[in-house]
């Protein structure tokens, strides 16, 4: 724990222990309406107080009431301070304090200050974490991340020696992706740089092994498979039910206080403020970003007929108003969100999803050539801003796939993504059985071929149970793995749980689901598993160095779980549970039940 010397400790006494800013993080000025004579203005500062490391930044806001005039001009007795009141710390050795003031333009009589700490730089050196690569399957679509700690986060990562394999990339952002042909050892060397004012680098050696299909064939899965969506941030980091980090690659943004109508509520203001810590956050667990663009603020839309919109707000699922019905227009609201967006988290941002389930008018009540265009437009400036970043379509269902999707590319919609994005979620109680997804999944590769986008990575970044389908803990940890396993077994890319901190008992967080959660990735993360086969209700799933097996007819009530008996195939010597909990095999025969258990040769 970082140690502040006793006058840091006085001045936040001093302050009244006033709040402080984390570094980088944006307060929003509220404008109040013209009153009084200009005798009565006033000037506050936010924060009165902040402390700031060596060489940082930090946002300050000023609140001038009283006046139609709210404009100040802003100055630092140390560092310097820019017209919009972001100030920058200069480099310090020692704890020095610093006075911020915000002069009326109005009335110059009338001003605040606020006081700024900075602190010297601690020796936090940045270092790569990462330790090797997963294995390459040819013709299998790829995806690791390196990680890296220490230093100032966002990370920038660049290939200093060597060469990736054809169809294989590194991103900024430190994911490798893509699809491959060739076979082979490569060596690469990789650097990593942070964002200090003194810029820090590490470099780092790696061997890549490209193969063909090991274990009969199958799925290579790599960590970035497992990745979830969230609703806030308390607790955090995320953990399963035996404490330990729960193993996620990425985090999805949609309900979490960070849509389009909740950053952009006027026009020309933005409040990013909940999109910095989520940012700060994922990147301090080395998570990579997907966010989906989504929910018409009032300013940009109108309510549709008969109110179709869901809680969002009866704005939400309006297409915005500079946006004909036929795609003509400025959607110059629309495409000032992105590009502020984009602008400001290129490389830290890596997917974009380009709506949320707009084959819902509960989410989208607009035509289909608007949000064809709209996609166009975000897809133009997306790839101009941060060509590194990936591009999601739409996120239609299963079921919707032939109509509503199908519309959607037929009007030229394809080009606009990089990743047919899925909700395979089951229609109504057909959800509660995580097999239902199989069938799902059929649909969605019926039209990916109608459509020839059988090249593009399938995802699917939102599904899970939904409240009152299943409540106890023993089927909702079967229910967790039992959706991994399939998902990662038919060759879906990236999937994400929504979400990991629901509420008790749906979500991961601290519980056995979490711990499923986290036993599945053990199982499966540098390994390749073949697509699972049904005998009645029995499940089973070739894994390159075992199996794993469920059967469906098997149930779970208040601590106990009925199980069959499975003739397991010769040479297996234990298995492991969903708890981690591994046992010697003896006979011919082993007890399954409705939660996975991967049979294992040693």
């Amino acid at each position: 724990m970082r140690k502040f010397s006793p006058a840091v400790l006085s001045l936040v006494a001093a302050t009244l222990l006033l709040p402080v800013l984390s570094q980088g993080q944006s307060v929003h000025a509220a404008l109040l309406p013209d009153s009084a004579s200009r005798s009565g203005i006033s000037v506050t500062v936010t924060p009165p107080f902040a402390m700031v490391p060596s060489s940082g930044t930090v946002q300050f806001t000023a609140l001038v009431r009283n006046t139609r005039n709210v404009a100040v001009g802003w100055s630092a007795s140390l560092g310097t301070i820019s017209s919009g009141g972001l100030y920058q710390a200069p480099a310090v050795s020692t704890n020095t304090k610093a006075t911020i003031t915000a002069v009326s333009q109005q009335d110059p009589s009338k001003s605040d200050n606020a006081t700024v700490m900075i602190t010297p730089s601690s020796s936090n050196p940045v270092t790569i974490t990462t330790t090797s690569l997963p294995n390459v399957t040819v013709g299998i679509s790829y995806s690791a991340t390196f990680t890296a700690a220490g230093g100032k986060i966002p990370y920038f990562w660049s290939l200093t020696t060597g060469a990736l394999p054809d169809g294989l990339t590194l991103q900024s952002s430190g994911q490798i992706s893509g699809t491959t042909s060739q076979t082979g050892q490569f060596a690469i060397t990789v650097q990593v740089a942070d964002s200090s004012s003194q810029q820090q680098t590490a470099s780092a050696s790696f061997s890549l092994t490209v193969g063909t299909s090991g274990g009969g064939g199958g799925t290579a899965i790599s960590r970035s498979f497992f990745d979830a969506d969230f609703n806030g941030s308390n607790p955090w980091p995320p953990s399963d039910g035996q404490g330990q980090p729960a193993t996620l690659a990425g985090i999805r943004l949609w309900d979490d206080g960070v849509k389009w109508s909740k950053i952009n509520t006027s026009r020309g203001f933005y409040d990013w403020a909940a999109m910095d810590n989520w940012i700060s956050k994922a990147q301090g667990q080395q998570m990579d970003v997907l966010y989906t663009i989504g929910s018409t603020p009032q300013f940009a839309g109108s309510i549709p007929p008969q109110s179709p919109c869901g809680p969002s707000g009866p704005y939400s699922c309006s297409s915005p108003t500079d946006i004909n019905s036929d795609g003509t227009g400025s959607d110059s609201d629309f495409s000032a969100f992105v590009t502020a967006l984009v602008t400001r988290y290129k490389g830290q941002i890596s997917f974009y999803e380009l709506w949320n389930e707009p084959d819902c008018t509960c989410f989208w009540s607009g035509t289909t050539a608007q949000i064809v265009r709209m996609g166009k437009d975000a897809a133009a400036i997306i790839r101009s801003i941060d060509p590194n970043a990936k591009i999601l379509s739409p996120s239609a269902h299963g079921p919707s796939m032939a109509t509503w999707f199908d519309g959607y590319v037929a009007a030229g919609g394809a080009a606009n993504f990089d990743i047919v994005n899925v909700h395979m979620r089951g229609a109504a109680a057909s959800n509660a059985i995580p097999e239902t997804f199989l069938t799902i999944y059929a649909e969605v590769t019926a039209e990916t071929a109608k459509r020839n986008l059988t090249s593009l990575p399938v995802w699917d970044d939102e599904h899970g149970i939904k409240q009152n389908q299943l409540t106890d803990p023993d089927l909702l940890a079967g229910y967790v793995a039992r959706e991994l396993i399939l998902r990662a077994s038919v060759g879906l890319q990236r999937q994400y749980e929504y979400t990991w901190d629901a509420s008790s008992p749906y979500g991961l967080q601290g519980n056995a689901s979490g711990t499923a959660w986290d036993q599945v990735a053990g199982w499966l993360i540098g390994h390749t598993i073949n697509a699972c086969v049904a005998a009645g209700t029995i499940y089973t799933c070739n894994v390159d160095d075992g199996q794993i097996v469920w059967d469906t007819a098997q149930s779970c009530s208040r601590g106990s779980c009925s199980t069959s008996n499975y003739t397991y195939p010769s040479g297996y010597v234990s298995y492991t549970d969903l708890t981690g909990t591994r046992t010697t095999l003896s006979g011919t025969t082993v007890p399954i039940g409705y939660k996975p258990i991967f049979l294992q040769a040693q």
